[in-house]
């Protein structure tokens, strides 16, 4: 590669190591924020299957 290519890929490949890194991090963001929403679920979810599994042996 001559001093031009290098000029010309070195920016994208900054620019796609910082759409990677910024891309991860919105993930992680999201994954944080669904198991968040997945551990309130769970707990409210099993309390209402317990209530309905005892009204039906009733």
């Amino acid at each position: 590669m001559n001093n031009h290519q290098n000029a010309i890929f070195y920016p994208l490949d900054n620019f796609i190591k910082h759409s990677h890194s910024f891309a991860m991090t919105i993930f992680h963001k999201i994954t944080n924020s669904a198991k968040l929403v997945i551990l309130l679920i769970i707990p409210t979810y099993a309390k209402v299957s317990i209530n309905i599994s005892s009204y039906s042996k009733r």
